[in-house]
C-alpha cells in the first residue's frame, strides 16, 4: 500500500530519533540488500541513507568508502521530499547538481536514482539509492523494483525497532519504549503536567518459585494475563508498559489523576480473582507515582522517582504512594553510605572497634568486653551501626566487614595478653555469616595466626528464625563451640522469642535485651519477665548477661534476681582499646 508523505520536518526528525535509526553499526541483512540491489541494477554504488538535520548518514553501503555527507550536497535530500523514485540521469546536465562537489569531484556522480524510505506515519527518513559515474536511463519497471526494495528496507528498520521496544512475554511496550516516550514528551513545547505510575503485581521470588515448580511457561502465561488485565481495567489499550517481571508502568495526564486512581483501586479489588492458572496464584497490586512537567528531568530520573514511590507502597502495604523527597533522600543516603562503606572495608580507614566492659555481679570483677564496631565517615562523621550494619547485611559486604571485626578483635586479645592482661572479647555475628561455608575455618585461622586461645573469644548471635531453620547455621555454631569458643544468644527477649532456640542452638550465655532490662524498675510486667527469664536460664545451665544497665536501681534489681553479669553505661560506655587496661585496674 502506498504511503502518504508527511512533509513536517520537525516530526520527521523526531521519528528518526525515536527509531534510533542513525545507529550505524554493521547490519548483515541491510548489507545483503545493498549488495543484491547493486547486482540487480548493475551500478557501481548502492546506499541506504538517512538524513538528520545537517548530515546524510549511510546505514549500509557498497562501492564507496564515504561515511557521510553534508545534507546540502546530498541528492537524497531531494528524494525525501518526493513520494516516488527521484531520478537524475546526468547530473552534469542538471542545473541543480552540475556544480555539486560530489559531481565535480569524487565520486564523480553522473547518475542517481533514489527511492524514499517512508515510515508508516509518512515520514521519509532517507533513501535506497543507486549511483554511477556515467549517465544512465531508468525504466518504469526499474522504478517499481527500487520502490519495492525501499519498502523492504524501511519495514526491516521499523520492525526491528518495534521488536526492540516490545516485551517478548507480555507483548507490551517495554522499558526502552517508556524511556523513549518520556523523551518525546520532553521535546514537546507544552506545560502539560503528567503522572508516571509504576505498578507491582507479582513478587519476584514467588514467581521464581512458580517457575521452579511448574515451569517458566506458566509464569509467562501469568504475566501475559496480568498485562491484558491491566490494559482492560485501566482503559489503556496501547500504553501499559512492561518494565520487569510483574511490574508495569502508565503515563497519564495529571488532570486524569482521579480517574486513573479510581481505576487502580477497582483493579486491585479484582486482580486476584481475574488472574487464574492451573494452580492458585497469589497476585496483588501496589502503585507508586511521581509528577513531571516540561521542562522535564531526565527520563531515567522520572522512572527512578516512581520506583522509589512504588517501593514505599510495597513496604507500607499501601495501594498508592506518591513520590516523597524525604524518603527518597534516605534511600539515596543509604546507597551512598553502602558505596563508601565498601571503600572503608577495603582500606580499613574510618573503621574502629570500641570495647564495652561486662561486670560480673558476684564479685564486681571484669568479665570480658564486647567489641562494638564504629565507622567514622570521611565527610558525614560518625555513622551509627544501626544504620550501616543493616545495609551491609543485605549485601555480600557483610562477609569482609565481619572478617575485619574478627581479625581486629583477635589481634586486640593478643595485644592485651602481651601487656599481661587476659581479657576475653565477644563479637557479633549475623545469621547470614553463619550460612557462609568457610566461616569457622576463617575464625580458626585468625586464632592460630595470632596465637589466641579459642576460649578468649565469644560469638554473639541474634535469635532469628533464619538461624534456627538452617541446619548449616546450627552446625557452624556447634563447630565453633567444639573449638572452645563461647556462644551467646544476643537480645534475648526482644520481639518473638522462641524457646526452640534454647533447644537447638548450642549457646552457653543469654544476653537479655536492654528494652526489657531498662524497664524493670518502672514496669511490673518487665520485672516479672526478666526475673522469670533469669530463673529459667539458670535452670537450663545458662549464664545471663543483662544489657543496658544505666543506673543503681536497675543494678540492684538485677542483683536481687541473681543475674550473672551486667553491661551498660552505669559502669562504662564503650571505650577505645588503649583505655581498657587502665579502666580495668579497678575491677581486676
Amino acid at each position: 500500500m502506498k504511503r502518504v508523505l508527511n512533509p513536517n520536518e520537525s516530526k520527521r526528525l523526531s521519528a528518526l530519533q525515536e527509531l534510533n535509526a542513525l545507529e550505524t553499526s554493521n547490519d548483515d541483512v541491510l548489507d545483503l540488500i545493498t549488495k543484491l540491489t547493486r547486482e540487480i541494477f548493475d551500478v557501481p554504488i548502492c546506499l541506504i541513507t538517512l538524513l538528520d538535520e545537517h548530515q546524510q548518514w549511510f546505514k549500509s553501503k557498497i562501492g564507496t568508502t564515504l561515511e557521510r555527507a553534508d545534507r546540502t550536497t546530498a541528492f537524497c535530500d531531494h528524494t525525501i521530499r518526493s513520494e516516488a523514485v527521484f531520478i537524475v540521469e546526468d547530473a552534469r546536465l542538471d542545473d541543480r547538481f552540475k556544480n555539486n562537489p560530489l559531481v565535480a569531484g569524487p565520486p564523480n556522480i553522473r547518475f542517481y536514482a533514489g527511492a524514499p524510505l517512508i515510515t508508516r506515519e509518512g515520514f521519509a527518513l532517507g533513501s535506497l539509492c543507486l549511483l554511477a559515474d556515467t549517465p544512465l536511463q531508468f525504466s518504469l519497471r526499474q522504478k517499481d523494483m527500487l520502490t519495492d526494495l525501499a519498502a523492504i528496507v524501511i519495514d526491516i528498520i521499523e520492525t526491528r525497532h518495534a521488536v526492540a521496544l516490545t516485551d517478548i512475554v507480555t507483548r507490551l511496550p517495554n522499558r526502552q519504549r517508556l524511556i523513549a516516550d518520556l523523551d518525546l514528551l520532553q521535546q514537546q513545547d507544552s506545560d502539560t503536567r503528567y503522572l508516571l505510575i509504576l505498578v507491582d503485581t507479582l513478587d519476584t521470588l514467588y514467581a521464581y518459585d512458580i517457575g521452579r515448580a511448574m515451569g517458566i511457561p506458566l509464569v509467562e502465561d501469568i504475566l501475559a494475563n496480568i498485562g491484558t488485565f491491566l490494559r482492560s481495567e485501566l482503559n489503556e489499550n496501547e500504553k501499559v508498559y512492561s518494565l520487569v517481571l510483574g511490574r508495569f508502568a502508565i503515563i497519564k495526564k495529571l488532570e486524569d489523576q482521579a480517574t486513573i486512581f479510581s481505576d487502580l483501586q477497582l483493579a486491585a479489588d479484582k486482580i486476584q480473582q481475574n488472574i487464574t492458572a492451573d494452580i492458585p496464584i497469589k497476585v496483588h497490586l501496589h502503585a507508586g507515582y511521581t509528577q513531571f512537567s516540561n521542562p522535564f528531568k531526565l527520563p531515567q530520573e522520572i522512572v527512578r522517582e516512581a520506583m522509589s514511590a512504588l517501593h514505599e507502597a510495597i513496604i507500607e502495604k499501601q495501594l498508592l504512594m506518591p513520590y516523597q523527597v524525604d524518603k527518597d533522600r534516605h534511600q539515596l543516603r543509604s546507597f551512598s553510605l553502602l558505596n563508601d562503606l565498601i571503600s572503608s572495608v577495603q582500606s580499613g580507614e574510618g573503621l574502629e572497634l570500641l570495647y564495652q566492659p561486662k561486670i560480673r555481679l558476684n564479685d564486681k570483677k571484669l568479665n570480658g568486653v564486647e567489641a562494638l564496631l564504629r565507622w567514622q565517615h570521611p565527610t558525614l562523621g560518625l555513622i551509627s551501626p544501626s544504620e550501616f550494619i543493616p545495609l551491609a547485611e543485605k549485601t555480600p559486604l557483610i562477609t569482609p566487614l565481619t572478617d575485619w571485626v574478627i581479625t581486629q578483635a583477635i589481634k586486640q586479645i593478643a595485644s592485651w595478653q602481651k601487656s599481661g592482661m587476659d581479657i576475653n572479647v565477644s563479637i557479633n555475628i549475623t545469621a547470614n555469616n553463619l550460612l557462609e561455608r568457610d566461616l569457622v575455618k576463617r575464625i580458626h585461622a585468625a586464632l592460630i595466626t595470632h596465637q589466641v586461645s579459642p576460649a578468649m573469644l565469644e560469638i554473639e548471635c541474634l535469635e532469628t528464625q533464619q538461624m534456627v531453620d538452617s541446619p548449616f547455621a546450627v552446625a557452624s555454631l556447634n563447630a565453633l563451640k567444639q573449638l572452645g569458643i563461647k556462644i551467646a544468644l544476643d537480645d534475648f527477649g526482644s520481639g518473638y522469642s522462641n524457646l526452640n532456640y534454647l533447644q537447638n542452638i548450642p549457646a552457653e550465655v543469654l544476653k537479655l535485651d536492654q528494652s526489657l532490662v531498662q524497664a524493670i524498675c518502672s514496669d511490673y510486667k518487665s520485672k516479672v519477665i526478666v526475673k522469670s527469664m533469669i530463673d529459667m536460664a539458670h535452670a537450663l545451665s545458662y549464664s545471663v548477661i543483662a544489657e543496658g544497665v544505666e543506673d543503681e536501681a536497675t543494678l540492684q534489681c538485677l542483683e536481687e534476681f541473681n543475674c550473672d553479669t551486667v553491661q551498660g553505661f552505669y559502669y562504662s560506655q564503650p571505650m577505645a582499646q588503649d583505655k581498657i587496661i587502665d579502666w580495668s585496674k579497678a575491677y581486676s
